[in-house]
């Protein structure tokens, strides 16, 4: 029998293997590549239009040091002129030839201060200021005559010119050759007025090095800098394919969303025959699950347009007891359900009026309400706004729920994270974790908000939201929802997206309206032949195929029939150009719109006045889905 070690194979691991033998062939390999011409003189090339745009972001970066190495060479000019006169090293007549360089120096300072263009003149202006410096110390040495002053004068002040100018402002080319110009023409001057050899060797293996060394730095400092342009222009191609991907994937996901929105409410609607009752709670659970669903999609495109910068808070003068008010009746039923009391509390007596993005702030203390509704199993949920002076109100959003652990408080504002104490306590909680990481994202972008937590197991949680107070007085308080009967409404409806088409058809049926459909700009001018009567209301989504759009069908629709109120009903978002090419009478609801989004957007839009704006969005504490640009 073959015995067996546990440590038979010890020897084979890593860590008590014998430390490999340096490699010193590689190591030399290594620093002669580190120090080689390839490597030290690489530059990164761009296509022509990378390189302009490198150039012009460069250029950008450099017209503020520029204006002051001009002003700093003209000083020191003139203090080395008024030191020399100090110590009876010059005269006045020989001071006056070398003011000239003073006045070029702020001339070009002057230029670069008061021409709107001069940032593209930079490279030239920087090999002017660097050849007129050396130029006048050439001419001022060749007049004096004098080559004692040489090995003091110009192997010290040439490299400064170098360093100070090609190094930051001029192209490689031009610092290159300014560089070795300038070397070239120093020994020669010196020669011809007799300086001696000795100095003329010393200068000259100086300047050399001077260039050598600058010109590898030089080289160095470029390829950093053509690197970082590089990977900023990546990030920025990155950051535009990302958000273009949002915004297809935000188009399919909404329109099937709005299908579905549809049919939900039919089927509740049909659900509530005696003989189809028993159906009534499944109908239920699946339009929670839908409208949970829209609103997280919702969430997470906003908060990408946010972050992207493409969509900017609107901020607006808000009274917070409409505010608050329309909270009340929109989350009054919801806890009810769940056997709560909500408790809103309205301010009486000023401030009143808080300076905010509604839409933003409706859905932040939405979420947050929403948030206690789920983790309450019974007491209270409370809302109220307090004067904490400092020009700010401070929104507390109470509830009686268990509270969160200290170790969770600032994991629940985390990206789908949800509380673990809550979902011990509720296992049918819904929701995905979105809404407090949506509440505290948006806070962050809005102007002078903050928000806090302070929660205690067993004792419930108290979110803040810290708003800041309007100067003026002029809320804008939004109407209050609207109600009607659609019976007998002949409603026309345009969208590309077949399933679309037919969930709201369906719905708008359900509701007594009278609906006819088109899927192109073609189908809505035969369906116009077909028909005698005028539509009360044109629903078109805003994008359709082959490159036609809402424009094309409003003016149809409108050259056939008049002024017809439109409610355009798109997944994706309008630009304000676009916006600004509507007729009075327009409405704008973004995919997916739940059932009493879509009725109230309906009736406000037929019942508005011609002489209102020209796209009318519903108010912003009233939807969750109120249009914003994508």
């Amino acid at each position: 029998m073959q015995n067996f070690s546990p440590y038979a194979n010890l020897a084979n691991l890593a860590f008590f293997r014998a430390p490999a033998k340096p490699d010193f062939s590689a190591v030399f390999k290594a620093c002669c590549d580190a120090i080689s011409p390839g490597h030290l003189f690489a530059i990164p090339k761009f296509d022509a239009a990378s390189e302009q745009a490198f150039w012009r972001e460069r250029y950008q970066v450099l017209l503020a040091p520029l204006k002051w190495a001009l002003l700093l060479g003209a000083g020191a000019f003139l203090a080395y002129i008024l030191l020399d006169l100090h110590t009876g090293a010059d005269s006045i007549g020989n001071a006056l030839p070398r003011m000239p360089i003073i006045a070029v120096l702020v001339g070009l300072f002057a230029y670069l201060q008061t021409h709107g263009d001069a940032v593209r003149q930079i490279n030239t202006i920087a090999k002017w200021s660097a050849g007129l410096s050396a130029a006048n110390l050439l001419i001022l040495f060749v007049i004096d005559g004098k080559a004692a002053d040489y090995p003091s004068t110009w192997p010290c002040l040439l490299p400064m010119y170098f360093f100070s100018y090609g190094q930051m402002f001029m192209s490689l080319r031009a610092t290159i050759g300014f560089g070795w110009a300038t070397s070239i023409a120093m020994p020669l001057a010196g020669h011809a007025l007799g300086v001696g050899a000795a100095d003329l060797i010393s200068s000259m293996i100086n300047l050399t090095i001077v260039n050598l060394f600058g010109v590898c730095t030089r080289c160095q400092l470029e390829a950093y800098a053509r690197k970082s342009f590089r990977e900023k222009r990546n990030a920025q191609q990155n950051a535009d394919d990302k958000a273009r991907f949002l915004a297809q994937i935000g188009h399919n996901l909404r329109q099937p969303l709005q299908a579905l929105n549809c049919y939900a409410s039919v089927m509740e609607t049909a659900c509530g025959e005696p003989t189809q009752a028993h159906l009534k709670p499944l109908a239920n659970r699946m339009g929670l699950a839908i409208d949970e669903l829209s609103r997280t999609i919702n969430h997470i495109f906003q908060i990408a347009n946010v972050e992207n910068g493409k969509q900017i808070p609107q901020l607006a003068n808000v009274d917070i007891n409409v505010f608050l008010a329309s909270l009340e009746t929109q989350f009054a039923p919801q806890t009810a359900a769940r056997g709560l009391r909500l408790k809103v509390r309205l301010r009486r007596k000023p401030p009143y009026n808080v300076h905010t993005d509604p839409s933003i702030l409706a859905q932040i203390v939405g979420n947050l309400i929403d948030n206690a509704i789920k983790y309450t199993r019974s007491g209270w949920i409370s809302v109220a706004a307090v004067n904490i002076g400092a020009g700010r109100l401070k929104l507390h959003i109470r509830d009686s729920g268990a509270g969160i652990p200290a170790e969770l408080r600032d994991k629940i504002f985390e990206d789908a994270v949800r509380g673990k104490l809550g979902r011990e306590t509720d296992a049918t909680t819904p929701g995905l974790g979105i809404g407090l990481y949506y509440a505290s994202t948006m806070v962050q972008h809005l102007p002078n908000h903050t928000m806090n937590l302070d929660s205690r197991p067993g004792r419930g949680s108290d979110f803040q939201v810290y708003l800041p107070i309007a100067h003026q007085q002029d809320a804008s308080t939004g109407e209050p929802a609207v109600t009607g009967d659609f019976s007998g409404r002949y409603v026309l409806i345009v969208d590309d997206d077949a399933k679309a088409l037919d969930g709201l058809a369906c719905q708008l049926q359900s509701w007594g309206c009278e609906v006819q459909t088109a899927l192109s700009l073609a189908d809505t001018r035969m369906t116009l032949a077909d028909n005698l009567a005028i539509p009360d209301l044109l629903i078109t989504d805003f994008y359709l195929k082959q490159h036609e759009t809402a424009h094309d069908v409003i003016a149809a629709v409108h050259a056939d029939c008049g002024p017809v109120p439109v409610l355009v009903l798109s997944a994706d978002g309008i630009s304000e150009q676009d916006k600004a090419l509507w007729p009075a009478r327009t409405g704008l609801l973004r995919k997916p719109a739940s059932p009493k989004m879509l009725m109230e957007a309906m009736l406000r839009t037929m019942g508005e006045t011609p002489n209102q704006p020209s796209y009318c969005p519903l108010p912003a504490y009233q939807t969750q889905s109120l249009a914003q640009t994508a």
